[in-house]
């Protein structure tokens, strides 16, 4: 898992869904900062949210499990990068005001549910976690999503009632669910900036061009000469404590 990461981090900001600004602008609206703010980014990865929520807020504590990804970020005053699993967070009781966690989850194949209710144990009152997960586009299409990510990585899969319950279950009452389709996603940019072989990439690419129509209608998949393109959808929650 290690060499995974080292791997991925090398060409992780190549991914367009990554710069996509729709879908970093909703992050930043759902959260509700304001310039006191504490803020726990976990899952930086290679520290693109904490970027963007550094002349926003007061302090961002930015975490990930992989120094690799950690050694991409960016050196800014009020923005502290930290190696640490959300699973076992360091911190006391109402530590944060804000808490995100973007496109992390996923990857949390053992504790998911404990991952969130350290998110939810380190947050003052009132203050508001923002959960932010691609999801299948449709249930019919689950299994494909599965069937395609099992190629290319372990990783749970949600769909947006999956999230919302798992935030429940942590604490939160106030749960408000955002949807955003990023239209026209590169198949070729994801599978080529990812730490994939040229056997799986090409594997992956003939499942998406070769998909039933149901699938095919769903993601809006339309095929140029060297690419196939698809909509993305991204669920972004944001639950108040």
């Amino acid at each position: 898992m290690d060499n995974y990461w080292a791997e991925r981090a090398k060409r992780y900001d190549n991914l367009d869904w990554v710069k996509d600004g729709a879908f970093l602008s909703l992050i930043i609206d759902a959260g509700e900062f304001s310039p006191a703010d504490r803020v726990l980014d976990v899952g930086t990865g290679t520290g693109i949210i904490s970027r963007l929520l550094s002349p926003l807020v007061r302090h961002v504590t930015a975490i990930d499990s992989s120094p690799d990804m950690l050694n991409k970020t960016d050196g800014l005053c009020n923005v502290d990068y930290r190696l640490c699993d959300v699973r076992d967070l360091p911190w006391k009781a109402d530590a944060f005001d804000k808490v995100v966690a973007r496109y992390v989850f996923h990857h949390i194949t053992l504790g998911a549910s404990k991952a969130m209710a350290e998110c939810y144990r380190v947050l003052r009152p009132n203050g508001i976690m923002v959960f932010a997960e691609g999801v299948p586009p449709s249930n019919r299409t689950r299994q494909d999503f599965i069937d395609i990510f099992k190629l290319k990585e372990d990783r749970l899969t949600f769909m947006p009632e999956d999230m919302y319950v798992m935030m429940h279950q942590a604490g939160f009452e106030t749960v408000v669910m955002h949807t955003l389709w990023l239209p026209q996603m590169s198949v070729r940019n994801w599978l080529e900036s990812s730490d994939l072989s040229k056997e799986k990439q090409d594997v992956i690419y003939k499942m998406h061009t070769d998909a039933p129509d149901y699938f095919k209608h769903d993601y809006h998949l339309t095929v140029t000469e060297n690419d196939c393109r698809i909509n993305m959808k991204v669920v972004v929650m944001a639950g108040v404590k």
